[in-house]
């Protein structure tokens, strides 16, 4: 089974691992070489991924999955299937889950589906100031992708009117609007799903660390690692939590049916358990990085066997063992906002702990650092908090510019 892995970061080293072991042959396609997708693909091509003229080559595969989300808006998956290539990967028109803020809150609204919290699509300063006079407390966010570095939280990022406001009009300037949404307070998790376009089956919930600095410090990031419990839910939440999650992403995937298509294949949503009940915080139309590293090493399942039944229309209840997982990330000096770029990587031997490459780019033999996140470690463990020893002992092992969080999983 030949299978086309897109996307060079660790979600994607993960993917690919995954499949990999599952017994696919991997064929990737990359914009910069990514060591460790490299070392399990039968065939590499690095060239510009959000270009559509450049996957003619790829004739011949059984099925792509996509990995990043800037490929998925630029509507890859369309140009696969025109091409007679199956994808695991919504097509552009569904993937505006994702690209579009305003879109996913209007989707909710729309049709009924609880979730929203109280939000104003702002498209001038004067509708900003009126959603402001109203909500002292917000969460701007502009419309279209930024890597999960757009959102501002006002006293935390934002701190006077005056801020918000500029914040909101230089969001409009690039977007043409700004979504504007009252600011919640509870307890974040992450619900991944696959998806056969009417079917959703969730994955083990995941919750992530998206400050830069110890303690929830610091500019947002990426995410600066994340875990997973034995009994794949978290502690400080309960099961009704994911029944509500996972039916806001069913009435989700049934709506976008009936007027758009057929939804299929991976689904991330980011949920608030507040004492008001559970609100969508975004959709993102892809899997989550790290989360995906967390899930997919618990997957018992063969990945294969999934995509091709999502591909069918026809998926399964997908099996995860019952293991906890820490996921730590290695990041350059400075990052996110001044990152040490070009500085070189190495890993030595590892001990109940796997590397996944994220960020990096492979010249002459040596990895180097690009200014975002770098390397991945993951443990599993009885408990989270055997997982957690695990990877932070290993954390010495790699050796670069680079700096973690101390407290991932810490206390769980």
């Amino acid at each position: 089974m030949k299978v086309l892995v897109i996307g060079n970061g660790a979600r994607e080293h993960a993917i690919a691992k995954k499949l990999y072991s599952d017994g696919a042959e991997i064929i990737a396609a990359m914009a910069k070489r990514n060591p460790g997708i490299a070392s399990i693909s039968k065939r590499v091509e690095i060239f510009d991924i959000l270009n559509p003229d450049g996957y003619a080559r790829f004739n011949g595969v059984d099925f792509a999955v996509i990995g990043p989300d800037p490929v998925l808006a630029a509507g890859i998956t369309d140009v696969l299937e025109s091409l007679g290539i199956p994808v695991v990967g919504p097509r552009k028109a569904l993937a505006r889950l994702e690209w579009s803020k305003s879109y996913a809150r209007e989707v909710l609204t729309e049709n009924g589906i609880p979730g929203n919290p109280e939000y104003k699509v702002a498209r001038n300063v004067f509708e900003v100031k009126e959603f402001l006079k109203n909500h002292s407390d917000v969460a701007v966010k502009p419309d279209a992708l930024t890597g999960g570095k757009g959102v501002k939280l006002t006293g935390e990022h934002l701190h006077s009117s005056a801020e918000t406001e500029f914040y909101a009009q230089e969001c409009i300037k690039k977007d043409g609007l700004v979504v504007l949404e009252e600011k919640l307070l509870g307890r974040e998790f992450t619900l991944q799903a696959f998806v056969d376009g009417r079917r959703v089956e969730v994955m083990p919930m995941v919750r992530d660390y998206k400050r830069a600095f110890d303690g929830d410090q610091g500019p947002n990031t990426g995410s600066m690692g994340s875990f997973s419990c034995p009994d794949h839910l978290l502690p400080d939440l309960p099961p009704s939590t994911v029944r509500k999650g996972k039916s806001i992403m069913e009435q989700t995937i049934n709506s976008i049916h009936k007027t758009v298509g057929d939804y299929r294949g991976f689904l991330y949503g980011g949920f608030m358990s507040t004492d008001k009940g559970v609100y969508l915080i975004e959709y993102n139309a892809r899997l989550g990085d790290p989360e995906a590293i967390n899930v997919l090493s618990l997957l018992d399942s063969s990945l294969v066997k999934l995509s091709q039944e999502i591909i069918e229309g026809k998926l399964s209840k997908p099996c995860f063992n019952n293991q906890a997982s820490v996921c730590v990330y290695l990041v350059p000096e400075g990052y996110p906002e001044n990152p040490v770029k070009d500085q070189p990587i190495t890993i030595g031997k590892l001990t109940d702990s796997d590397a996944f490459y994220a960020s990096v780019y492979d010249e002459d033999g040596v990895v180097k650092t690009t200014g975002s996140r770098a390397i991945a470690l993951l443990s599993h463990g009885l408990s989270v908090a055997e997982a957690r020893s695990r990877v932070y002992s290993n954390i010495s092992q790699v050796q670069g510019r680079l700096f973690y969080r101390h407290d991932i999983g810490a206390g769980v």
